[in-house]
């Protein structure tokens, strides 16, 4: 019987960036994408750089020399469009049979691994690759993430992943066919910081996509402030409120506070919430943060934003 003929594949490697110094992640991946469509004559590739109007311009600068220098195509937007409208535009202006989507703060740490993509791309519609925190030490005013993160260390493995392979879908390091995209463009409702990926794995559950999930890992850099993770927790369950189902069926902040409602205690905690919330934040802020506090101020502030909505 004669094999099928293998199809070529053109990787589009798409970075969306804010305010980052995106030269060494370009490098290390120009170098392996190099390497691999050397020695496999049925691949090829393209690296965009989508810069969503950075306010830091000696790193915009520096970017595009960096990509200039690699053959890196590097877009520069007018203004802000937040980063799942910036996917959308990288992945519209890209060319490729294959979208790998990467973020800015991501840092390669293996030498193949561009390879296993391309080695893992027939078996799924969608790879989703790992993600690993950087090695301590951190800054005082960074424990809060480093907590969290360190807690999240036990859902990453790809056997736990697999067995959740829609709830643990991640863009900060996943590969998809350019067909699933072209199905489900990233949400651009999330304009800001919180749950595109999350609402994104919703849909390729029901649309049954095949998602594979691996331990091809890259390293996040972006152990936010205690205050800067604080604000994005924030203006996620801000976000969170406006999408409304199914995203708010399935996020745990909504389903307790969805819980409260019927219980009809909602504005109970919204109230405990208000009384105890500068006390929390202090501690949140502090160089002890407890996670269990996190949780809770998650909850009582998502209780609140619901309470003000329905109160309109």
């Amino acid at each position: 019987m004669a094999h099928a003929e293998k199809k070529p594949m053109v990787l589009s490697i798409l970075i969306p960036s804010y305010n980052a110094d995106c030269t060494r992640l370009m490098a290390d991946l120009a170098s392996q994408c190099a390497a691999h469509a050397a020695t496999h004559p049925d691949f090829s590739y393209e690296i965009l750089v989508g810069d969503d109007a950075s306010s830091r311009q000696d790193l915009t600068a520096l970017n595009r020399q960096t990509a200039e220098s690699l053959g890196v195509r590097y877009l520069l937007m007018d203004e802000n469009q937040g980063q799942s409208r910036l996917r959308n535009v990288l992945a519209r202006a890209s060319k490729g049979t294959h979208l790998l989507f990467i973020d800015s703060d991501a840092q390669v740490c293996t030498p193949d691994f561009i390879a296993r993509y391309a080695a893992d791309a027939p078996r799924a519609d969608v790879i989703c690759g790992a993600l690993r925190n950087p090695k301590p030490p951190f800054a005082e005013n960074c424990t809060l993430r480093y907590r969290y993160e360190k807690k999240a260390e036990g859902q990453r493995p790809a056997a736990y992943r697999n067995r959740h392979p829609y709830e643990r879908f991640t863009a900060f390091n996943a590969m998809m066919a350019r067909s699933v995209w072209e199905q489900i463009h990233f949400e651009e409702r999330c304009r800001h910081y919180g749950y595109e990926d999350a609402l994104m794995g919703l849909q390729m559950q029901r649309l049954g996509i095949s998602i594979l999930h691996t331990d091809n890992p890259l390293i996040h850099l972006g152990i936010d402030s205690n205050a800067s993770f604080l604000h994005k927790t924030e203006t996620a369950l801000q976000t969170l409120l406006t999408l409304g189902p199914p995203m708010t069926l399935h996020a745990g902040a909504s389903r307790v506070a969805g819980k409260l409602a019927h219980w009809h205690v909602l504005g109970l905690m919204a109230r405990i919430f208000s009384l105890c919330r500068g006390i929390m934040r202090h501690h949140l802020l502090g160089h002890h943060p407890s996670l269990t506090v996190f949780n809770l101020y998650r909850v009582g502030y998502y209780a609140s934003l619901l309470r003000q909505t329905k109160k309109h």
